[in-house]
């Protein structure tokens, strides 16, 4: 399986998204719908606000699965120098750090992931939040 990427193009940031890893935490919607709508299409507009905006508010997103290019001579993002591990009660695994994570025949190289704690996951080692629909029969 190919690990696959969205890119859209703005004129001093590119934000890349990676849909396999979202857990809809909505960070980006809520915290700059200007940029991140999803009654849009395309549903990020990365010419939207400041490139400072959209970084601080991308930094934020938990899973990783918001990335982005700076084209404007700012800094990049930077892994955490410390590894950090926060786990929830039988839901996702939250990690930042300068992360290797290996999923089928691919390694991927990220800054922050959410990994699967109940061991439901269908998207596996990423949480897909199937732990939200465990005991509700």
């Amino acid at each position: 399986m190919k690990v696959e990427s969205k890119r859209y193009t703005g004129k001093s940031i590119d934000v890349l998204f990676h849909k396999e890893r979202c857990i809809h935490a909505a960070k980006c919607v809520r915290g700059l719908p200007e940029v991140f709508n999803l009654k849009e299409k395309p549903w990020v507009n990365a010419d939207g606000a400041t490139v400072d905006k959209i970084v601080e508010v991308i930094e934020r997103c938990p899973s990783g699965a918001l990335e982005y290019v700076r084209k404007d001579g700012g800094m990049q993002e930077n892994p955490a120098e410390e590894t950090t591990i926060k786990a929830t009660a039988n839901g996702p695994i939250f990690i930042k750090g300068h992360l290797s994570i290996k999923q089928k025949d691919d390694t991927i190289a990220c800054t922050r992931a959410t990994l699967c704690g109940c061991g439901s996951s269908n998207n596996r080692p990423f949480c897909d939040n199937s732990h939200l629909h465990e005991n509700k029969s």
